[in-house]
């Protein structure tokens, strides 16, 4: 028997599921058992449970909208905390003026358990401009703000329109803190390095007429329908791009720093272990099947980054996240 855990259980009585299978909540559909189980539905409750699992010493992990991670088939053990908080409101409007131009800010407060979908779509509608770009990106608000996700046509990154968000400190202080929090850059941010949890986020976004925010946003899914797998079971991008740096200490082909490119070129397109398969639409893609282990896609990825070690000398960084317990495979 487990203290702690049932101390857990008896704080959160009833709220508290036991060895519940997480690979329906992830994008991947792979992986084991949680010991523990919590739905955090407000951004009170996800406070609570954060600061009891701290109290305990539970081992935690947030569950957001299950993409950019693999969870072993071991499972996790500890705490997995599904952040489903929901909230959108608007904060406040700030208008400027130019000449004869009026330029007006739209505050728009979100919780991070908000599918970034839900959040476009809501913006869109309202005539918020900023993120209709990001229309089709999977994931929740959190996700999204933590890896600052980008897009390319038009190049725009998430952390382009946060102004402000509110967190739990590593020391259970909830407070409010501004974009410099964050030292966004490229496919990141520092929310992971302080160890707080992000509860809200506040984005500052220009009002715009619907019709060019739907025009943009529809372009966006075109562009990624046709350059990314759809309706299929994956996680998005493996690996991260490379630094212009190492683009040119490599010598890569024109200077790219794509890790697509680079595990096209490699030959990497179609390549199978077992249930695994690399797209064969974007090479920095991996997908999965109904009998896929997390095992298998570990080992796909292991062999993705030798065969572009060897082509480029290049070692590419995964931008995926492993969560849990991995079964060790014999070689």
């Amino acid at each position: 028997m487990n203290k702690k855990y049932d101390e857990l259980k008896i704080q959160f009585q009833g709220k508290i599921k036991e060895q519940e299978i997480l690979a329906p909540f992830t994008t991947y559909k792979v992986g084991g058992p949680a010991d523990l189980f919590y739905t955090a539905t407000t951004a009170d409750e996800l406070v609570s449970i954060v600061r009891a699992a701290r109290t305990l010493d539970i081992p935690f992990f947030i569950l957001g909208g299950g993409s950019n991670i693999l969870v072993g088939d071991n499972g996790f053990r500890g705490l997995v905390i599904k952040n489903a908080t929901s909230g959108i409101a608007l904060k406040g409007v700030k208008g400027t003026v130019h000449g004869d131009n009026t330029k007006s800010l739209v505050y728009v407060e979100v919780d991070t358990g908000v599918p970034m979908n839900r959040l476009v779509r809501f913006t869109i509608e309202e005539g918020f401009a900023g993120l209709e770009m990001h229309l089709g990106l999977p994931g929740t608000v959190g996700g999204a703000v933590a890896m600052n996700s980008k897009w390319t046509r038009p190049v725009a990154s998430v952390g382009d329109c946060v102004h402000q968000g509110i967190i739990l400190t590593s020391d259970n202080e909830v407070r409010q803190v501004s974009v410099g929090y964050f030292h966004f850059s490229l496919g990141k941010s520092s929310i992971s390095i302080h160890g707080d949890i992000l509860l809200r986020v506040i984005f500052a976004l220009q009002k715009c007429d619907t019709e060019s925010l739907w025009k943009s946003a529809n372009e966006s899914i075109e562009h990624r329908r046709l350059t990314q797998p759809q309706g299929v079971r994956t996680a998005g991008c493996v690996f991260r791009n490379i630094s212009l740096a190492d683009a040119i200490r490599f010598q890569t082909p024109n200077k790219t720093q794509s890790a697509g490119y680079l595990l096209d070129a490699s030959g990497c397109k179609g390549m199978k272990v077992q249930g695994a398969e690399v797209s064969t639409i974007h090479a920095n893609f991996i997908v999965t099947g109904s009998r896929t282990t997390a095992g298998d896609v570990v080992e796909l990825i292991d062999q993705m980054k030798k065969i572009v070690k060897k082509k480029f000398g290049v070692t590419l960084k995964e931008e995926i996240i492993r969560v849990g317990d991995f079964v060790e495979r014999l070689s």
